[in-house]
This record gives C-alpha cells, sequence and structure tokens, in this order.
C-alpha cells in the first residue's frame, strides 16, 4: 500500500505542457471546486458575494502557479514568481487605480487609495503591474525582457477570469442590444433592466486564445522578446476592435475618443515595430555566422 502511494505521489498530471504533481492537483481541484460551491450556495441563500473579487482572486493565483512553470522557457528561477508577485500585485492595483482617476475625474490625494469604491482600469493595472515588474528585475538583477515573456501569458489568463468577474459585477458590458433574436446569453447580457453586448465574456474567450497562442510561442520561439511584443500586438487588436460595442457609460474618453482605443493603437504599433526589429536583428546574427 506504501509503495503505491509513493508511485502516485510521483504521478503527474499534464495538460497543455503544463505537469502537476497529482496528489496536489487533485488536493487543489477539490478544495477549489468545495470552496466554489460553498460560495455558490450562499449566494442562492442571499448573502451578497463579491464574484469580481473571487474571479479576480482564482486568476491571480493559477497566473501565479503557470508562471512558475514558465520560467524555465526563459532560464529564470521557478521560485521567481513568488518574489515577483509582491511588487507587481500592488503596483498594478495603484496603476489601474490612478489611470482610472486621470481620465474620470479625481477630488482629491486620497481618492487614490479609496479601491473599494470601484473605478479599476486593465490597460492601468498593466502599466503599473509592468513598473513593479521592472523594479523587482532590476533589484534581483534579472533580465526584465525575458520576465516579461514569461508574464504576459499569465497576465492573459489573468485577464480572462477578471473579465468573467465583470459578468458577475455588471460592468464592462457594450452598448443596448435592441434586437429580440440576439437577446440571449452570450450574445447579450441582462443589465441594469435592458440587454447589452456581453463585452466583458467576448473579451474573456479572447484573453484565453491568448493565453494559449502567446503560451505556444513562447516555448516554440526563442528569440528574447517576440512574446512580450506579441501580446502587445494581441491584446491590443482585442481592446481596439471591442471597445467599438462598450457602452459609453462604460467607456473612459480623452475628448471624444476612448482611451483604451488609443492606448490600444499604441500598444499595436509597438508590438509590431518590435517584433519586426527582432526578426531583422536574428536574421542578421544568422546570416554572419553561415557566412563564418
Amino acid at each position: 500500500m506504501g509503495k503505491k502511494l509513493d508511485e502516485y505521489k510521483k504521478t503527474k498530471v499534464r495538460f497543455f505542457g503544463f505537469s502537476f504533481e497529482a496528489k496536489s492537483f487533485w488536493i487543489t481541484m477539490g478544495v477549489s471546486v468545495g470552496v466554489l460551491l460553498i460560495l455558490i450556495a450562499l449566494t442562492l441563500f442571499g448573502v451578497n458575494i463579491s464574484w469580481y473579487g473571487v474571479m479576480f482572486g482564482l486568476g491571480f493565483l493559477i497566473a501565479l502557479v503557470l508562471a512558475c512553470q514558465l520560467c524555465k522557457e526563459r532560464n529564470i528561477s521557478e521560485e521567481y514568481p513568488y518574489t515577483l508577485v509582491w511588487w507587481v500585485f500592488p503596483f498594478s492595483i495603484l496603476g489601474a487605480r490612478i489611470y482610472f482617476l486621470i481620465f474620470d475625474g479625481i477630488d482629491n490625494f486620497v481618492d487614490i487609495f479609496r479601491i473599494w469604491d470601484g473605478g479599476l482600469a486593465i490597460y492601468g493595472g498593466v502599466i503599473g503591474g509592468f513598473v513593479g515588474l521592472i523594479i523587482s528585475c532590476i533589484i534581483h538583477k534579472i533580465s526584465i525582457i525575458k520576465t516579461t515573456d514569461v508574464v504576459v501569458p499569465v497576465l492573459a489568463i489573468g485577464q480572462a477570469f477578471g473579465r468573467i468577474g465583470c459578468i458577475f459585477g455588471q460592468c464592462c458590458y457594450g452598448i443596448e442590444v435592441t434586437n429580440k433574436s440576439l437577446q440571449w446569453f452570450p450574445i447579450s447580457l441582462f443589465v441594469h433592466g435592458e440587454y447589452h453586448y456581453a463585452t466583458n465574456f467576448y473579451e474573456s474567450l479572447l484573453d484565453l486564445a491568448l493565453f494559449f497562442v502567446l503560451t505556444i510561442l513562447l516555448r516554440k520561439i526563442k528569440i528574447t522578446g517576440i512574446v512580450t511584443f506579441a501580446y502587445l500586438v494581441g491584446y491590443g487588436l482585442i481592446r481596439f476592435i471591442l471597445e467599438f460595442f462598450r457602452d459609453q457609460a462604460q467607456t473612459l474618453y480623452l475628448g471624444s475618443f476612448p482611451v483604451s482605443q488609443l492606448v490600444s493603437i499604441v500598444c499595436v504599433i509597438t508590438g509590431v515595430v518590435g517584433i519586426c526589429t527582432l526578426l531583422l536583428v536574428n536574421n542578421k546574427k544568422n546570416t554572419v555566422k553561415d557566412s563564418n
């Protein structure tokens, strides 16, 4: 019996190239499902559960676990994400709040810290998290671009869970749907007495797809920086397109232009230029090697 238990502990559960110890995997899955069922039961009995917070936390934990496994693709210590998180998390929250207030308006300095009132913007979170990542990498003398290559795939899956939280929180939805034939999920959501396009759900699916694409690129292409710039192109396109369907009340504006679309354009241009530059430099290096 003891021998069989030891063998079971050594067995692995594999999914999309990720490998987990079987015992830890199934215990974690069992506990997670149990907690979710309890939360659902409490919700049905009228207890007000912050599902946005639940999904945000779940996405963050999954991203952290996957980041540890992806670190080996760029020769980074698998323990480093546990250090990195202490820098990325607070800076991302602060960045998301400041970004929102810059374009929505701020009455006093204290407003920056009133995150319990809502008002967090994902682009601000990404920018703030990147600042925290840079500081951490400098302190621990780890390549910034290699670290971002590892982080951006799991950032995408974290964003996917976050948008599911938006569905529960009834935010980030699309414009009103007046066509009755389209008034059903997943095309639309019933929010505040009206049907709106489920742009939060659309983005969740697209972010999940982006995670898989970036993970494949990370494993197949060893040119440092490609994955980072691919994220900028991919997520930039996702947000740029979805903003056309976003409800105006759920959108931040700079003048008459949606801020997210302006930032998305910058991201896409930066990503395309970065990818082209890296490919040209890599091709030039290979040409020099072949000539020698």
